[in-house]
């Protein structure tokens, strides 16, 4: 299975899920479909993130068009409730640093020790690149979860992690191993906050299971970008018009 073909079930799951949140709130069928697009969605930014040649230009696309939903949330709900774009967003910054920690440590050197040599004029020593990149790693996951306590952000903090996990490992299995654990935190979390249905969310790791790490023969990668405002769009005009 592509990428093309897992990106096309999220976005057909999520849309199922925000159809049953706006305009069919007593019927779960619709949230327990719902339930797969999240971390179908979760995995492939880390995916994106582990492909992408600009970091930094993905990192500004994700959060560009985060930053522009949220301003549209902000004045249909009236509340500051950061959606999953920004929640994404944190979880590439979070992804970056990790990152470092692995290149530091595996390849003796990271792109954040470049950086910093190509600004100072100094080379970085392992030990320091590995320290730094570290210690920045638990400062973003500590800040990350400070956010969530402070303000709702979607899914939580395991929600922002949950792409960190499946970015872990170069291997699949070992990928999808710490992606599930993730998951599944996610699950428990939810669950003492009385939500169940979360559990259904589970089932999108057979899903990814058979994920072959291809693009497919179609791309159509603006689309998804596209997709997700206009599918948000479409669904509060048709329950502004309902009411």
């Amino acid at each position: 299975m592509t990428s093309f073909v897992i990106k096309i079930i999220a976005a057909l799951t999520m849309f199922i899920d925000h159809m049953g949140l706006m305009l069919f709130p007593h019927m779960d069928i619709f949230r327990i479909i719902g339930r797969l697009a999240f971390p179908i969605y979760a995995y492939c930014i880390a995916e994106g993130f582990r492909y992408t040649r600009n970091r930094l230009k993905y990192f500004l696309q994700i959060f560009i068009l985060g930053t522009l939903c949220q301003i549209v949330y902000t004045i249909v709900d009236g509340t500051l409730y950061l959606g999953i774009l920004i929640a994404f967003s944190v979880s590439l910054v979070i992804m970056y640093f990790t990152g470092c920690v692995k290149s530091a440590v595996e390849d003796g050197e990271s792109k954040l020790a470049k950086a910093v040599s190509s600004i100072t004029g100094k080379k970085l020593s392992r030990k320091t690149d590995i320290i730094l990149s570290a210690s920045l790693s638990l400062i973003a996951i500590a800040a990350a979860f400070v956010l969530t306590r402070l303000v709702l952000v979607d899914y939580g903090f395991f929600g922002i992690m949950l792409p960190v996990f499946a970015s872990f490992f170069d291997d699949k299995p070992r990928r999808l191993i710490a992606f599930s654990v993730c998951l599944v935190s996610l699950c428990l979390v939810s669950t003492s906050a009385g939500n169940l249905i979360q559990y259904w969310s589970l089932l999108a790791v057979p899903i990814l299971a058979v994920y072959n790490g291809k693009r497919g023969k179609y791309r159509l990668k603006y689309f998804f970008y596209i997709f997700y405002p206009a599918h948000l769009v479409l669904l509060y005009a048709i329950d502004y018009f309902m009411m």
